[in-house]
């Protein structure tokens, strides 16, 4: 976890933020995670926290575990990072991330892949984070999936879309026993 916190800090340094970039949750696999889940950008709860979870005190995050738990996939198992590595919010409301924030962010998801030494999948969660579909595909060969974002907006209009990201979660489970793709 030190490589993981020293990460956070150089980001937090390099951009003059101090608890805007939010670590990574301790209780996940993180250095040792198989699969990298990339969201847009840290929520209010997850700078209040401290911590990318899906413990954190929101709808989204619960969704997300629940999904997660459904589909049999253990926290030891699982990273969360963001797009964005930073709140993107005024402490009322967080805006989308722009072209300028996610091009910024890709160079830390860049570096971020390279410390997950274990690492099979990487699935991009919402409509943001698969921004960075064509970015990966030509600087990794680790499996890159997409699905739906966990927040009540996408869930609770469209419950058809929480059984989709269960069935692409499930398939990544399945494939365990693959052989790891070469970086």
């Amino acid at each position: 976890m030190d490589n993981l916190r020293k990460f956070v800090s150089r980001i937090k340094k390099e951009n003059g933020l101090s608890e805007e970039v939010p670590n990574f949750d301790p209780l996940n696999g993180n250095e040792n995670a198989r699969i990298l889940f990339v969201l847009e950008a840290p929520g209010a709860k997850a700078v209040k926290t401290g911590y990318i979870s899906f413990d954190n005190p929101d709808q989204s995050a619960r969704n997300f575990r629940d999904q997660l738990q459904k589909a049999g996939i253990d926290r030891s198992e699982i990273a969360i990072w963001n797009i964005v590595p930073w709140y993107l919010g005024d402490g009322y409301k967080i805006r989308a991330a722009g072209v300028s924030d996610v091009l910024k962010g890709l160079n830390y998801l860049n570096e971020l892949i390279i410390l997950l030494k274990k690492l099979e999948f990487i699935v991009l969660v919402g409509g943001a984070a698969r921004r960075a579909h064509a970015f990966l595909s030509h600087k990794v060969k680790i499996r890159i999936l997409g699905c739906h974002h966990p927040s009540p907006k996408v869930v609770n209009n469209n419950p058809n879309m929480a059984k989709e990201n269960i069935l692409v979660f499930k398939m990544m489970r399945k494939a365990q026993q693959l052989p790891p793709a070469d970086r």
